[in-house]
């Protein structure tokens, strides 16, 4: 029998979420149940070594001996160790020497066949010495040293572990069975509420006065409510469609380049904060931290200059001499360029003027001019000329780097694209550099170009209109 489909959207939404917190709550059960039940046997299995080892070790030293010694060194290390409820065979060869323990009757038959060809490594079974038929773990160790060619076999009931974790599952199942009527009544009563101003939302975005979207939104599924919002929704869209792209697209660059630093910003303030964390450690941790925030700090403003020339309009344009832009750029990034044994050179061929903002245009040379000092090779110089040819400004910047391949020469001014031998000599790099070039020289009017530089290297030129 198939049920109705609930004609409204509210209705659908708390069953939906009902059931995704129902799967939610379900996985974590069974994660929750997976961990108790590894922890569980992980400390059984822990008892049974260390005892085992401990009786063994007896044994290896001292020789079989007499058959009280099983007896006596179960007893003594299970006071030493906290243990209980463990019983125990001792197999001279296939014979069983000597045995102790709760689950063992004396008149009980012994047989190796079992444990001969068990790993050393522990496992669940029903024991049949007790008459109980209870169901145990077992550990099988083989004795060396003087007590070489003998088995000894610890074991103990798990019956009240099992128990237990079968008092887990009913509870486990109990919570997801409440949580998901509990989600689901939360649900319909919050989403009661919230929708009680749809109505008048509706009649305000009526008055509205439209003009052109290229997208619409469409609810092709849901309740009657929304189908009534979806022609006031779309006609608000078009007047808000130019922020909307904007919002997001700084959202979607924000997550993508904040995502990386901030797991590394978490994992080394969380190792930095573990008290066996030794001084040296805490402050390398620190040292990454501060180096991470600097980069963090630095994008963060690449990001802002992206979005604010994606909204804002353009600030008023003023003649500027860019050649003094241009020497600006080659001081501010003479620092990273000596740090990696680069020299950076500066060729003015006549004056050069632009109209244009000063402080997009500095972000615009700095950007190729620190690019070429961090991607050339040390011990290598980086040209940098500027001047004016044919009524435009020139502005190149010559690096003795990878280079660019020629398929690969549009790709790189698009926002975070880094190729492959870039990323291996900068790996902090973002790939926003040279998008912040690209939109500056287009909102000036201008163009970047790309080629190869004789000897190994690339030749990044911007072209602007003369003033």
């Amino acid at each position: 029998m198939i049920l109705p489909r609930p004609r409204k959207a509210r209705t659908r939404i708390a069953l939906a979420g009902a059931v995704l917190s129902a799967v939610l709550l379900l996985f974590l059960a069974l994660g929750a149940r997976t961990t108790v039940r590894e922890l569980t046997f992980r400390d059984i299995d822990e008892e049974l070594r260390t005892l085992a080892i401990a009786v063994g070790s007896d044994y290896e030293m001292e020789g079989l001996g007499y058959e009280e010694s099983l007896a006596k060194g179960l007893e003594a290390n299970v006071f030493e160790f906290r243990l209980q409820n463990h019983s125990a065979i001792l197999f001279d060869g296939e014979r069983a020497l000597t045995v102790s323990g709760d689950l063992v009757r004396p008149n009980a038959s012994f047989n190796l066949t079992p444990y001969r060809k068990r790993p050393e490594d522990a496992y669940t079974a029903v024991e049949p010495y007790s008459g109980q038929h209870r169901i145990c773990r077992f550990l099988v160790l083989r004795l060396g040293g003087k007590a070489v060619g003998a088995t000894l076999v610890i074991f103990r009931s798990i019956e009240p572990a099992l128990r237990a974790l079968a008092r887990l599952d009913r509870t486990l199942a109990g919570l997801v069975l409440i949580g998901f009527l509990g989600t689901a009544a939360i649900l319909a009563f919050v989403l009661d509420r919230a929708l009680r101003p749809v109505e008048r939302v509706t009649r305000l975005a009526e008055s509205v006065e439209a003009s052109d979207l290229s997208r619409r939104v469409r609810v092709s599924t849901g309740g009657e409510e929304f189908q009534r919002l979806t022609g006031v929704i779309n006609s608000l869209l078009e007047r808000l469609e130019g922020a909307f792209q904007a919002q997001r697209r700084l959202v979607a660059d924000a997550a993508h380049e904040l995502k990386t630093p901030i797991a590394v910003l978490l994992g080394e303030a969380q190792d930095a904060l573990r008290p066996e964390t030794g001084r040296e450690d805490r402050r390398r941790s620190l040292e990454t931290i501060e180096r991470t925030a600097r980069g963090l700090a630095r994008e963060a403003e690449n990001l802002l200059s992206l979005a604010r020339a994606d909204t804002a309009p353009a600030p008023p344009f003023e003649v500027v001499d860019f050649a003094a832009i241009v020497e600006r750029s080659v001081q501010a990034s003479r620092g990273i360029a000596a740090l990696r044994n680069v020299q950076i050179d500066l060729f003015r061929e006549n004056g050069a003027s632009v109209r244009g903002d000063p402080a997009a245009l500095l972000r615009l040379a700095t950007n190729l001019v620190s690019n070429a000092a961090v991607y050339s090779e040390p011990g290598t110089s980086v040209e940098v000329v500027a001047g004016t040819r044919g009524g435009e400004v020139f502005f190149e910047v010559r690096d003795r780097g990878p280079g660019v391949p020629a398929p690969d020469r549009s790709r790189i001014f698009e926002r975070f694209v880094r190729l492959d031998s870039g990323r291996a000599r900068h790996p902090e790099g973002s790939g926003l550099g040279l998008a912040i070039v690209q939109q500056v020289a287009s909102t000036h009017g201008g163009r970047i170009e790309v080629e190869e530089r004789s000897g190994g290297g690339a030749i990044f030129r911007a072209v602007l209109p003369a003033a």
